[in-house]
């Protein structure tokens, strides 16, 4: 993320809107921030931040007390951000919640996050969204921004001071590692899966045995896999013993069975024999006995027959008959409907005077209507021009008072008042009082810092001199365990001496050996003292460490202390006098803001009385104009003359009654004359259809005579009566059915006759057999058949699942031993992937160390350059105890002393060269892993008073050479050395009526 511009609206000191042009640094990448105590450098990065993430850059301010207390109502506060990042530009408008100018709601907190695409494009519009899109780009959140990107002022450690945990957050945003973390998680999620799986593999193997269904089969599958096998074979063999022996039952009885059955179908085709010859039997005597119906049905259908000749000419006669009844119909109809219209022109010829007269009116009525038609438009421009001036004579009456006088006077009494008093010029400003009491707040905290420094260094004294003390006993412990050892030594040589043979001391054959007092060996106390002795000593190395650290802290606080206490009077103890100054200072400040409100208000003042003396001015120029334009309408009616006695609405109320009645009695007209020529052509037709209907009908009633003429000779030479005809007409169409029925019958007894015939001949002599004794036979031997069937049957699927079951149970317990092999190795890489290994450390973190291990190496490089080689940073190794997490907290290694410690005992200034450089490491390494974090800009805020002469001309060399890399680096600074060593300035400037911003490039 690389700054463009940063607009800044009433915000802290900054009353009116300041503006900061990061391109006209124009290629130079470090600038200085500067300016008087109170002016507003740090709240150049608290807008920054606040555009980014809505909080301010530090944890001491809020974002509600970003509103400027010199900044006008009206004026909102406001940020207004454009920055760089991978090569897009984006641009944040933020604005906190503040007080309402005209009422008492506030304003909320908003933000709008735009991008450039050809022009600002909305990206999010919402205070929630924009932080999502935020840390999205940036890679950021709050938290890691303030720790890598931006050293706040008293909280630049924090990245340094950090633990394990909030290391790895980081780490993880910058180099997105979270796929290794998901990894570690899947690998345990299929750990969990993986060992349930295997656990019902297990059972369900043992389930497979059980579906034996055999007695012994719950206690046989919980043995070993030998007895298992040795259990199913025997029962294997089994099986097949009893399936051969039910094969053979089953052949035996089959055999019975089928002679049986071969007997009962022979017995059953004689009894069927016998059977069918009683029953055509019976079938022929029926036969004969339906002959005299037969005969009957013969003549019924010679009947028919004559029957059907003649209906022709029967239909023809009913036709021609419901035609004459027709026609008869509609004569009648057609004469009635005659009468009707006849009626009706009658009386439409007695109603054509009336219509007459209303013709005349007609015409009486337009002629009137032409007339008003002329007047109307002289009366309408008569009446709109009284209307008119009417109305401005109302208006010149209402503008020749300006309603807003006594509000104007007493304004300008006000500002004569506020005008006398701003006259008046203070004795004394709040600003050099704030500067006063700032330089004895300083003084109160060097006292009460020389204080605490004191009192820790006399506890590390009497710290140090216990450490030695101790050190002193258990190292004549260990010159005790010593002279121990050597006495053991001088023991055992004396007993390995031999007269005759030279001792390998000093080569003398002759050996006096002295006596020695029995000798003990205490190896283990031995081993625990020297630990002790060693911890003693490290203890040691470092309270003398932490001593001269303190002693060189309190001479440098003192030294400042007594410099600073040189321009300063102090009658009292300096918490009083800072009170005094305090309550000066304040009441200074109240009369400062007291004039400041009067200039306000005296602003405000002058401004609302030009507006009331514009408005009167107006008022005056309205009022003219409205007396002119009234002149002008009253010569224009002067010019229009008298007009008649009728007025406009008069004729306008004639015209629209005289028009209605003009349309009514048109309409009326026009429906007359549209009924008679209806009426007098539906007349005419009717007459010419009626006689037409009338020549029809004779003509139909004579060929209906001729027709029934004829019908009454075809009944004659058909034999048949009317009466007999209507009775047999609606079985005419049945004849064909009965013949072929009659026909069907006499072909069935002849048929019968032949059966009777072949069924004698195929007897012969034969008796009738006992087909129930014999169907008992066969359903004996059929049982028995069928129970040696399904024994056999029984015996083979038991064999078959049998082989079945044990061959799927072999394949399972495969599988299983198979799945239980590969659990093992899923097990050890979650474990380890989790932390359970010997290091208690992650996959994830196991891979964050090595791009630490990057960082820390890329950061000692500045680290040694600020220090002459003094301190590197390291990467504690050793395990943490209990479940903590490990493997990213640091440690200090100080080669002065040889020894590694924590960080968090690096004094003020060495803590800032520490942090410096890891950002500076962190920032270097994520730029060569193009990584998706942006480091291009990092803002340090103080920090630098801290440092020695020696140790801040390292930090400014180091800062210098960063120019090379592109980095930009912002620095709030009050140390001179920096500001004129750095060509780019941004200057703060500290006023009455609030703060400005100058950027100043040499």
């Amino acid at each position: 993320m690389r700054p463009v511009e940063l607009k800044i609206q009433a915000f802290g000191p900054y009353a009116e809107r300041e503006t900061i042009d990061f391109t006209q640094l124009v290629g130079r990448s470090m600038f200085v921030v500067s300016g008087r105590t109170g002016a507003g450098k740090t709240t150049i990065f608290d807008a920054m931040t606040f555009a980014l993430y809505g909080r301010a850059s530090g944890a001491l301010r809020n974002a509600s007390d970003f509103r400027s207390q010199y900044a006008q109502a009206e004026m909102k506060t406001e940020v207004d951000f454009s920055f760089t990042i991978r090569g897009d530009r984006y641009r944040i408008v933020r604005q906190p919640q503040q007080p309402h100018p005209k009422n008492k709601t506030p304003i909320p907190h908003e933000a709008v996050l735009y991008e450039w695409e050809d022009g600002w494009k909305p990206v999010a519009t919402k205070v929630n969204e924009v932080q999502e899109q935020i840390e999205s780009i940036l890679q950021l959140s709050y938290e890691q921004f303030s720790q890598i990107l931006l050293l706040p002022q008293n909280q630049f450690r924090q990245l340094l001071d950090s633990n394990s945990n909030e290391k790895q957050q980081i780490l993880q945003s910058i180099f997105k590692t979270e796929a290794y973390r998901a990894f570690q998680e899947r690998w345990a999620e299929r750990f969990s899966s993986y060992r349930k799986q295997v656990e019902w593999a297990v059972e369900r193997t043992r389930l497979k045995l059980l579906e034996l269904e055999d007695e012994a089969i719950e206690d046989v599958s919980t043995k070993s896999i030998d007895v298992i096998h040795h259990w199913l074979n025997e029962r294997e063999q089994h099986l097949i013993t009893t399936a051969e022996m039910a094969a053979d039952q089953k052949q035996v009885h089959s055999k019975t069975f089928e002679q049986a059955r071969a007997e009962l179908e022979q017995a059953r085709a004689l009894v069927s024999l016998f059977q069918e010859q009683q029953e055509t039997v019976q079938a022929l005597n029926q036969f004969l006995k339906g002959e005299t119906e037969r005969n009957e049905r013969h003549e019924l259908l010679r009947h028919l027959e004559a029957a059907a000749t003649i209906r022709p000419v029967h239909d023809r006669l009913l036709e021609m008959e419901k035609h004459v009844l027709r026609m008869t119909i509609e004569d009648e109809a057609s004469s009635k409907k005659l009468e009707q219209l006849q009626q009706k022109q009658s009386s439409l010829s007695e109603q054509q005077v009336a219509i007459e007269e209303d013709k005349q009116k007609i015409l009486s009525l337009q002629e009137r209507l032409r007339l008003i038609d002329e007047m109307l438009p002289r009366m309408k421009e008569r009446a709109e021009h009284v209307t008119h001036r009417e109305q401005l004579t109302k208006r010149a009456k209402d503008l020749s008072t300006f309603p807003k006088e006594a509000r104007l006077q007493e304004l300008q009494e006000r500002e004569r008042h506020f005008v006398e008093t701003l006259a008046i010029e203070p004795e004394e400003r709040a600003i050099d009082a704030e500067r006063y009491v700032d330089r004895l707040l300083y003084l109160d905290k060097l006292e009460t810092k020389m204080n605490k420094l004191s009192d820790q260094l006399a506890a590390c004294e009497r710290d140090g001199k216990e450490v030695q003390r101790l050190h002193a006993i258990q190292q004549e412990l260990m010159n005790k365990y010593k002279q121990q050892e050597q006495m053991n030594m001088a023991r055992q040589l004396s007993e390995a001496l031999e007269d005759g043979e030279p001792c390998p001391v000093c080569g003398s054959r002759h050996h006096d050996v002295p006596q020695f007092e029995e000798a003990v060996e205490y190896l283990d106390e031995r081993e625990s003292a020297m630990t002790r002795l060693e911890e003693l000593s490290t203890r040691l190395i470092e309270a003398r460490a932490d001593y001269r650290s303190l002693h060189q802290q309190l001479e440098t606080v003192r030294r400042e202390f007594d410099e600073g206490l040189k321009d300063v009077q102090v009658e009292s103890s300096l918490t009083e006098e800072i009170k005094k100054w305090q309550t000066h200072t304040n009441r200074l400040q109240r009369e400062e803001r007291t004039r400041l409100e009067n200039e306000r208000t005296l602003r405000q003042l002058t401004g609302e009385m030009r507006q009331l003396e514009e408005e009167r001015r107006n008022q005056f120029e309205e009022r003219q104009r409205v007396l002119a334009e009234l002149e002008a309408t009253q010569q224009k009616l002067n010019a229009l003359g008298q007009t008649e006695e009728a007025t406009l609405e008069g004729l306008q109320t004639e015209r629209t009654e005289r028009q209605n009645l003009l349309t009514a009695l048109t309409k009326k007209v026009e429906s007359f004359n549209h009924d008679f020529e209806i009426v007098k052509k539906e007349t005419w037709k009717e007459e010419e259809r009626l006689t037409l209907l009338r020549q029809q009908l004779v003509e139909a009633r004579g060929q209906f005579d001729i027709q029934r003429t004829i019908w009454s000779e075809q009944l004659e030479a058909a034999r048949l009566t009317q009466e007999r005809y209507e009775q047999l007409a609606s079985r005419i169409d049945q004849r064909t059915k009965m013949q072929e029925d009659l026909q069907r019958e006499e072909e069935e007894g002849i048929r019968l006759r032949h059966r009777i015939q072949m069924i004698e001949e195929k007897l012969g002599t034969v008796e009738r057999p006992d087909l129930q004794s014999i169907e008992m036979k066969v359903n004996e031997a059929k049982a028995l058949y069928e129970r040696a069937s399904e024994h056999f049957i029984s015996s083979q699927d038991a064999l078959f699942r049998h082989r079945q079951i044990v061959s799927e149970w072999h394949v399972l317990r495969e599988e299983t031993a198979r799945e239980e092999q590969k659990l093992e190795t899923i097990k050890l890489i979650a474990e380890t992937g989790k932390g359970i290994n010997p290091q208690k450390m992650t996959f994830e973190t196991y891979v964050q160390t090595a791009f630490f291990d990057q960082i820390l190496h890329a950061a000692n490089i500045h680290l040694d350059q600020m220090t002459s080689g003094q301190f590197r940073l390291e990467r504690k190794v050793e395990t943490a105890k209990g479940n903590a997490k490990s493997g990213l907290e640091l440690l200090v290694f100080d080669a002065y002393t040889g020894q590694s410690r924590r960080v968090q005992n690096l004094s003020g200034g060495e803590g800032f060269k520490a942090s410096l450089s890891l950002a500076l490491g962190l920032a270097e390494v994520v730029q060569q892993l193009s990584g998706g974090v942006s480091l291009e800009t990092m803002l340090i805020d103080e920090g630098f008073g801290t440092l020695d002469a020696e140790s801040l001309d390292q930090a400014i060399e180091l800062l210098m050479s960063l120019q090379a890399t592109g980095r930009l680096v912002g620095v709030i600074s009050h140390v001179q050395e920096l500001k004129d060593r750095v060509d780019a300035r941004i200057e703060v400037k500290k006023s009455r009526s609030g703060s400005t911003i100058q950027l100043i490039v040499e």
